[in-house]
């Protein structure tokens, strides 16, 4: 069985020491720097830097949602196969892709100089497939969540936690190209020394908190059949509803890929990208917080429901001021606008977190009608068969959309000779359309499912309690095996 954890399991008592929660809480946080780094900044590094035509990026975007997932097929294989060891069974994988997510980092944000055209897709998508299986690894430093405790509610909190410090990880990385870009004007050295940072910072705290925590959760010590798990997934309802509703959220990566293209469009420079993320990043801190006050009046489902008929409304909002304010700018709309930029991240805090737990749920679940499988990485890993379809349509649709001859979206690429390019009034609302109303139908969208979602209230308690007895007999188990 592998974790190591003698003392017997109840309801009521806290197991996850302050020390041991807060270094935690660093890992986390510095972790999703690096994360942050490259979903905020490497769609234009690709177009502004190296200035890929449409069809690399997009071909650039297909091979790194398909690549990373076949490779990743064998990850899951490996982490739900094998008994965990002494150190349990994320911890190890953690420390080890440490050091590897820091150098990739920096290589993401680094090319040759003598490469150019294809042998340049080459390199930068070899880079990209490489960080992308390190950060399947280097995940599990999330998963850690899920078993550092048995108690259900010590659980949820620090599931709670860890989302608030991965959503506001992810925003650093746009002060740090702020504060980079008061010294170096060049986009190219602003990304490589962000890089630099997230990523030296990053190893580090990875490294120290991950060996500062421990597993607690007990797991049968049978071997596992990792196919037959896929096979467990795949016929509980409770995960296709989770599975529905994120293949349907994962479209708004068409929105998201906007973002740094419309703050460069309507501030001057991507560098200021952090005047619409820092609003976004706290409205979804706090938002985090409210739901976890929320929880005490109301279910998980209909939490993600409510979120989901807000966002929709908050985004149309939001699309109608900045409308207004590009066609008669002013100080006052564009504070309001900046406003309505915290608002549509409460949103957030609710996309962001309460999956996570739908998740823990889904696993017990499971866990209670196989006789103890715990699939901690085949879930994920089937919901992400279906994420990655969506995702790499929206991922290779995204600079169709943005740039190029048959574009929707008309924006026009930098040039060494025109290195900041004025973009037309049109180009700006429709930047400003998928970033908000398009995002905000997804994100309704999402939310539909959960009405077939029943892993609420007492259901949710029983299964949880039932869990419990099952860890302990397997608890008793392996020291019966032990004395003999």
């Amino acid at each position: 069985m592998g974790n190591a954890v003698a003392p017997p399991l109840a309801q009521d008592k806290k197991y996850v020491k302050a020390k041991e929660f807060v270094l935690y809480l660093f890992a986390v946080f510095f972790y999703t720097n690096m994360t942050g780094m490259i979903g905020s900044y490497r769609s234009a590094y690709l177009v502004n830097v190296l200035r890929l035509d449409q069809n690399q990026v997009s071909l650039f975007n297909t091979l790194v949602n398909i690549i990373p997932f076949v490779l990743n097929f064998f990850i899951t294989m490996y982490i739900d196969g094998r008994r965990p060891g002494k150190m349990g069974k994320f911890r190890p994988l953690a420390l080890a892709v440490a050091i590897p997510c820091g150098v990739l980092l920096v290589l993401s944000f680094w090319a040759p100089p003598a490469l150019s055209g294809n042998l340049l897709l080459v390199y930068v998508t070899t880079i990209a497939v490489l960080w992308a299986v390190a950060t399947n690894f280097g995940d599990s430093i999330n998963k850690v969540a899920f078993v550092l405790t048995p108690n259900l509610k010590e659980r949820d909190t620090v599931i709670s936690f860890r989302s608030i410090c991965s959503a506001v990880g992810n925003s650093a990385p746009l002060v740090i190209i702020l504060v980079i870009g008061m010294i170096w004007k060049d986009e190219g050295t602003q990304y490589i020394v962000g890089a630099a940072l997230c990523g030296a910072i990053g190893t580090i705290l990875m490294l120290v908190g991950t060996k500062a925590i421990k597993e607690r959760v007990a797991y049968s010590s049978e071997k596992k059949n990792p196919l037959i798990g896929i096979k467990d997934v795949l016929v509980n309802k409770y995960a296709w509803v989770i599975i529905i509703s994120e293949f349907l959220k994962n479209f708004r990566q068409i929105a998201t890929y906007m973002g740094v293209f419309l703050a460069a469009a309507l501030l001057g420079g991507t560098d200021q990208f952090l005047w619409f993320g820092l609003p976004t990043g706290i409205g979804t801190a706090v938002g985090m917080l409210a739901i976890n006050f929320l929880l005490q009046k109301f279910n998980s489902k209909v939490l993600y429901i409510a979120s989901g008929i807000y966002s929709v409304i908050i985004n149309g909002i939001a699309f109608a001021v900045g409308y207004i304010y590009f066609n008669n700018p002013s100080t006052v709309l564009q504070i309001v606008f900046i406003v309505f930029l915290f608002l549509i991240g409460l949103q957030f805090g609710a996309s962001n977190l309460l999956p996570s737990m739908f998740q823990a749920d889904v696993l017990e679940d499971i866990e209670v009608k196989t006789g103890g499988k715990r699939l901690d990485a085949t879930l994920p890993f089937v919901i992400g068969i279906f994420t990655m379809i969506s995702g790499t349509i929206a991922q290779a649709l995204a600079p169709i959309i943005l740039y190029g001859d048959h574009s929707i979206i008309g924006y026009i690429q930098p040039t060494d000779l025109v290195p900041e390019p004025e973009q037309s009034l049109q180009t700006r609302i429709l930047l400003l359309f998928f970033y908000t109303v398009f995002h905000g139908i997804m994100m309704f969208l999402a939310g539909v499912p959960f009405f077939f979602y029943k892993l609420t209230g007492k259901r949710k308690e029983t299964i949880h309690n039932k869990v419990l007895e099952m860890r302990a007999e397997f608890e008793k188990e392996r020291d019966r095996k032990s004395v003999v």
